[in-house]
């Protein structure tokens, strides 16, 4: 499998990664690349596939929800209290902490 692309953020390349190590024995190298890719392409950006193509991943699962996955969470809701205009989370906790020294 090729390396992280530029436009995977690092969660989604280390699933993608993890998805096609999961099945290349059982599928062939560039099966498992394109299948991991129609995983991750379904799950992140919310792509659309044949459903023979879903069928093929439909036992992988979603992606884990660990702790690469709160990070990336945490990321996304800070950028879009940016976009929003307000504070991150992250600057608010700084904030009250501050307050109450």
């Amino acid at each position: 499998m090729e390396g992280e692309k530029p436009w995977d953020s690092t969660y989604q390349y280390q699933c993608k990664k993890k998805m096609f190590e999961e099945h290349k024995e059982e599928l062939g190298e560039s099966r498992a690349v394109a299948l991991a890719n129609v995983w991750a392409n379904y799950h992140f950006l919310n792509c659309s596939y044949p459903p023979e193509a879903l069928a093929a991943i439909n036992s992988w699962g979603p992606p884990p929800r660990d702790a690469m996955y709160e990070e990336k969470m945490k990321e996304l809701k800070d950028r879009e209290a940016i976009m929003a205009g307000d504070k991150p989370a992250s600057q608010k906790k700084k904030q009250r902490m501050q307050m109450h020294m």
